[in-house]
Order: structure tokens, then sequence, then C-alpha cells
């Protein structure tokens, strides 16, 4: 008992997360440690490391329409249409780095650098 409390304690030290590094173990479905908040007018985190096959999410808080459309890249996923809430995620098969942007929003720009 003593362990399962001392294993729970030492776990948190860091940022719990926040710099969204990537997926220990090389693995990809991270969850919630590979998403990307759309707020009213920016992307968070703007730039985020994955690894090959890794997904990430992409989750609308804001109640503003957004889309996702990736810059022309060999092997981007599809784009993310225009929505105001809810979430959609897309897995990256492909080293690179993938920059994307909200096309209804100048300036809302972003990257997934995938290794």
């Amino acid at each position: 008992m003593v362990v399962a409390t001392l294993l729970a304690c030492g776990g948190g030290g860091g940022d719990g997360g926040i710099t969204n590094p990537p997926p220990p173990g090389g693995g990809g479905g991270g969850g919630s440690a590979n998403t990307v908040i759309l707020g009213a007018s920016s992307f968070s985190p703007t730039s985020l490391t994955i690894q090959v096959g890794g997904t990430v999410t992409w989750n609308n808080t804001s109640a503003t329409t957004h889309n996702v459309t990736f810059n022309t890249a060999a092997g981007a996923p599809p784009n993310i249409g225009d929505h105001s809430s809810g979430s959609s995620s897309r897995t990256f098969t492909t080293a690179g780095t993938f920059g994307y942007q909200c096309t209804l929003h100048g300036g809302m720009t972003a990257s997934i650098t995938v290794q």
C-alpha cells in the first residue's frame, strides 16, 4: 500500500503534459497528449512533435467556426472542414513537418512535426 501511494505521488512532477511531448515508446495514439485546442483565434499549441503513426485530435472549444487546412505537402492527412464545436482526429503516417491553418481566420497557423 505504501508503494502504491508513492507511485501515485511520484508521477506528476512536470507540467502535466502541457507541452505536449511525443508519446513514450514511439507510439502514436497518445490521446490527450496530442490534442490541439482551437480557441477563438488561435491553435494551442502552435507546434507539436509526434511519432510516425501518431494521432492528433483538434478540439474546438471556442464555439467559433474553424477549419484545419494542411499546406500542400506529400503525406499530409485530409483537411478538417468547417465546424464550430466538437473534435476531429488525424493520423500521421509520413515523417515531415506539416503546416496548417484555419482559412477563415488570417494568421491562425500551426504545425505538426512527425518523426
